[in-house]
């Protein structure tokens, strides 16, 4: 980054996509905002999280001949290896359990021939990656993959290794060298990293769920990343696909042993290797870099591989900053990106950065001197970044806030639940699978409910589902997914079961907010769709902004496009004004925006009027930009394909399905089934008699005793329902930025 503009970073600087944005003035001419006009304020817009570091060097090595022992007073030797090694004269004994794989099972490797993609499977050994300690060693630390030989890292003291299997060596020999790291520079952030501005970004207030959070904070969190290498860090690696996948994987698995203190592990999903050249530009600005490869995901890989965060790794060095992220970025789509400089050898180094990034993806600012990493030296968040560090507790209170505030649903995810069939059952690998009672995956050590053979504990019925609670079926009537907004319901325990029912939603076409309505579990109100693109406090503009800008019929202001050719923007009549282009108002910052779309501005009497065109093909009619189906534009009537039409053309379901006030008797809303789901104090099936709500779906059918009156009853269940709402976080907000919103597995 240059002077200049390191200059206007520290001043104007911030994480997308909580980014401070640029305020908006008002000026009187007619006003279009283009991007490619505006490179210089993007680049001060965009994340700032730089990190650097140092240089690395081998300074001694020696070849070693590491010896495999029988393992040791344990009746299971499965899983667990033991080694000798003669380290710098001294006998040392390596003591290592299985860690499984930090991969989903045939993962895809994309790379080029002839400039032609082409997709392989690698063919990876199965639980080869292992980790342990040093015997009588302190703070010791092995990390290595034990499949054809010892390949890792080893901590002993203040001193890391890299340990390498010789190639076709027939004696079983090792080089064994020690890896010296001379930090340099610091990471450059932005004014809300400081803990004063952190405080007032993010509020310092605790969930008001502790129970249902810590259920999901106490259960492993998984992050799917999509690994991606540039050509020159292909090169550093031999120009050898396998020998590039096989790195990967063991940085990933170092990766995992920084993020374990989070419980959250990082799997890879897929990779990309840039075998040919660099398809973006990849300039030694790291900050240009990664709007590059931020661009090229969203272009290229979003819609080809999920993931939850894709991660570039360059192979040259930057100077002084050598990673950079967004802040928050995890789960979304418009973010979800880090890129981190390789330039040197110290994977265990390298491991760090990506973690370090990797944290400020999942929402986790720089360390301040305040912050405490026990029993640590060093704090894996500080802007220099060691080898020698871990997570502190601003770290996790960070993260423990982007959990809170709906922006971790992806990460309840088990990747391989949700991808591939893994290989026949083994109990350990975090799937329960025939004869299993449960799986604890890799931590059954401190798992109350199961054992390390998967079979539950004495007295267990349960271990992690929804409608699970310190190994016990949840009671019936408890939450076990709240309402996501208002055209989505709560789903509650049955009481004989872990498992929360199916996901339900408010019956199409039924009323929203007073003056909307839902349409497929949202509520379809246009000034929702105005906060989603142009930030918070944006609404929909008056009817006067919609009538006098999609009157027009240019790309600002339109209903569609024609079907004859040459295919031109159809002007909007009086009538289906509010079905055109979507028009805002009171916005107070530009929002960030894609490469080709561009804002309008435009003055209306005593307001401002803002449309966007967001298309990237002048041949495709919709775009983002445009108000959605379903979507209010009068008394009774919806928007359908640019026409505003009586609500019953499109979202009503027949006369004889589920009605709110004749079915439910006025006391309940309408499912996606057909059935009446019951406010507060009426039970299912018709809203009739008293109870605590819900519908036969939801699985909530609470019958009263007898011996309680009428209003002690509904006093206590009053009770006890508002706590229950309270600890739904799917109740804090609707609004989840086109993912699904967090809804907790406790």
């Amino acid at each position: 980054m240059s002077g200049s503009a390191a200059a206007v970073g520290e001043a104007l600087q911030s994480g997308a996509p909580q980014m401070k944005r640029l305020r908006l003035g008002q000026t009187p001419e007619h006003l279009c905002v283009r991007l490619v006009a505006m490179l210089l304020l993007v680049v001060i817009f965009l994340p700032s999280t730089f990190c650097d570091t140092g240089s690395v060097y081998y300074s001694s090595y020696e070849t070693v001949i590491p010896k495999r022992l029988p393992v040791q007073g344990t009746e299971d030797p499965g899983g667990r290896a033991s080694y000798l090694l003669l380290m710098q004269g001294q006998r040392q004994l390596l003591h290592l359990k299985v860690k499984g794989d930090y991969s989903v099972n045939n993962f895809p490797v994309y790379s080029y021939h002839d400039g032609i993609l082409g997709q392989e499977m690698p063919l990876l050994s199965q639980d080869c990656h292992y980790e342990g300690y040093m015997e009588g060693v302190p703070g010791s630390f092995v990390s290595v993959n034990i499949c054809s030989g010892l390949r890792g890292v080893l901590m002993k003291e203040e001193t890391s290794y890299g340990i390498e299997p010789v190639p076709s060596s027939k004696g079983f020999e090792h080089i064994l060298y020690t890896l010296a790291h001379q930090p340099q520079g610091s990471c450059s952030v932005t004014p809300k990293d400081s803990p004063g501005d952190s405080s007032q970004q993010q509020g310092s207030r605790k969930p008001d769920d502790l129970q249902e959070l810590s259920d999901v904070w106490s259960h492993t969190k998984y992050v799917e990343m999509f690994a991606v290498v540039n050509h020159q860090r292909f090169q550093m690696w031999g120009s050898n696909v396998n020998l590039t996948v096989r790195a990967v994987v063991d940085i990933i698995a170092l990766a995992n042993s920084f993020t374990r203190a989070l419980n959250t592990e990082v799997v890879l999903v897929g990779m990309e290797i840039w075998t040919e050249g660099d398809p973006i530009e990849v300039p030694v600005d790291l900050q240009a870099t990664l709007r590059n490869f931020n661009r090229w995901r969203q272009e290229k890989l979003v819609d080809r591989a999920r993931h939850d965060v894709a991660h570039l790794i360059v192979g040259h060095d930057p100077g002084q900053n050598e990673g950079q992220a967004f802040l928050d970025g995890a789960c979304s789509d418009m973010f979800a990106a880090a890129v981190e400089a390789f330039h040197h050898e110290d994977v265990l180094l390298f491991a760090a950065l990506m973690a370090h990034e990797l944290g400020h993806n999942l929402g986790i600012q720089h360390d301040h001197p305040a912050c405490g990493c026990d029993p640590k030296r060093f704090c894996l968040m500080q802007e220099n970044i060691t080898k020698d560090s871990g997570f502190s507790n601003c770290s996790s209170d960070d993260f423990y806030r982007f959990l809170h505030d709906h922006r971790g649903a992806c990460l309840l995810d088990q990747p391989w639940r949700q991808s591939r069939k893994r290989r026949a059952s083994r109990c350990g690998n975090g799937v329960v699978e025939e004869p299993e009672e449960c799986d604890c995956g890799r931590v059954c050590d401190s798992n109350r409910c199961c054992d390390e053979n998967c079979k539950f504990k004495g007295g267990a019925q349960c271990n992690n589902e929804p409608c699970c609670s310190r190994c016990k079926f949840k009671k019936m009537g408890q939450v076990c997914r709240p309402a996501d907004g208002a055209c989505d319901l709560d789903e509650f325990c049955n009481g004989t079961s872990a498992v929360c029912p199916e996901d339900r939603k408010v019956q199409d076409g039924s009323v929203c907010h007073e003056l909307h309505f839902c349409f497929k579990g949202h509520c379809l109100d246009p000034s929702s769709q105005c906060s989603r693109i142009f930030g918070y406090g944006a609404q929909s503009a008056s009817d006067a902004c919609y009538s006098s800008l999609n009157s027009k019929g240019d790309r600002f202001g339109n209903c569609g496009l024609s079907s004859e050719s040459p295919r031109t923007y159809v002007k909007c009549s009086d009538q289906n004004a509010m079905c055109g282009k979507l028009i805002c108002t009171e916005l107070g910052f530009l929002p960030p925006i894609k490469d080709k779309h561009i804002l309008i501005q435009v003055p209306h009497t005593v307001d401002w009027c803002w449309s966007m065109d967001a298309s990237d093909d002048e041949t495709e009619g919709a775009d983002e930009g445009y108000v959605k189906d379903a979507t209010n534009c009068g008394t009774h009537r919806v928007c359908n394909n640019f026409l505003c039409e009586d609500h019953s053309r499109i979202m009503f379901p027949s006369p004889t399905s589920c009605s709110a006030d004749l079915s439910c008797n006025g006391h309940g809303v309408c499912n996606d089934l057909g059935n009446c789901h019951c406010s507060f104090g009426f039970a299912p099936p018709d809203c009739k008699n008293e109870g605590t709500g819900g519908s036969v779906d939801s699985v909530l059918r609470l019958e009263f005793r007898a011996s309680y009156s009428p209003d002690t009853r509904r006093g206590k269940t009053q009770e006890a329902h508002r706590s229950l709402m309270a600890s739904s976080p799917g109740n804090a907000s609707s609004g989840c930025r086109g993912r699904p919103c967090f809804k907790g597995t406790g």
